[in-house]
């Protein structure tokens, strides 16, 4: 394979995992934002008109943490 070859398809490589990390970052937002609307959708309602996303945020990551603690016991 030219040089040529492979810089191609090394950029080829680059953008494939680009775009995996993008739609999986897409993916977990999207995850998280059905989550939120479900589990506390007064919260959510009042974070978009106050346009807060910290309300959001604290509510999502208290969910990780106890979901790792959780994990944790379980191990």
């Amino acid at each position: 394979m030219s040089a040529h070859g492979q810089v191609n398809m090394t950029a080829r490589k680059l953008a494939m995992t680009t775009a995996g990390v993008v739609a999986v970052t897409a993916w977990a937002a999207a995850s998280v934002t059905a989550w939120l609307l479900v589990t506390a959708p007064a919260t959510v309602a009042l974070a978009v008109q106050a346009r807060d996303v910290q309300p959001l945020a604290q509510i999502a990551m208290r969910a990780l943490y106890e979901a790792v603690v959780r994990l944790a016991r379980y191990l």
